[in-house]
């Protein structure tokens, strides 16, 4: 009986730590200044195609068209980069720049519906992301697009694209 209780208790706390780690997506809260939905903590692309961002996403995927000689050029540059987004789904740069950025990463083959490659975290207007500390990132404006390869930050995206979206990744990736 003793064995049994304590194999229990042992698998009983391997999942307890095990779902500790496990990301929560598209939490939504009520905007403390406007009372509107906006999400807060980890976001993926379905989250964006709901309906607090649907219409931006939709706008920026379908009114934007990327250079295709820059993401031809961009593509072979991707393999080895990751993404980290930290964004607000109340901003209006976050609004026209994140479908833009996901449209120039489609067309290029690259795949931001894998957490691995490309995480987005959003913030409220505080620059709070819920239970997640975002401290690390020295994030002053949204959003902040982080380029990573191999774990180590080789660029940023502040705000706005200062040209095309294509253009700018291109050039931070071409630069290290």
């Amino acid at each position: 009986m003793r064995k049994i209780t304590f194999w229990s208790l042992a698998i009983v706390l391997i999942t307890l730590m095990s779902c500790k780690h496990e990301k929560v997506y598209n939490q939504v809260v009520k905007d403390e200044t406007t009372g509107e939905d906006i999400y807060i903590g980890y976001v993926n692309v379905e989250g964006l195609k709901a309906d607090i961002f649907k219409d931006f996403y939709n706008n920026g995927l379908h009114n934007y068209e990327p250079n295709d000689s820059l993401v031809q050029a961009l593509k072979p540059y991707l393999d080895d980069i990751t993404f980290r987004v930290i964004m607000g789904t109340w901003c209006s740069d976050t609004q026209e720049e994140i479908p833009r950025l996901l449209n120039v990463l489609y067309t290029a083959e690259y795949d931001p519906l894998n957490p691995e490659k490309f995480e987005m975290i959003a913030v409220d207007k505080n620059k709070k992301a819920g239970n997640i500390n975002i401290k690390k990132y020295n994030i002053e404006k949204i959003p902040t697009i982080i380029l990573y390869r191999n774990g180590k930050e080789i660029g940023r995206i502040v705000e706005r694209f200062t040209n095309r979206p294509e253009a700018d990744l291109l050039n931070i990736v071409k630069q290290k």
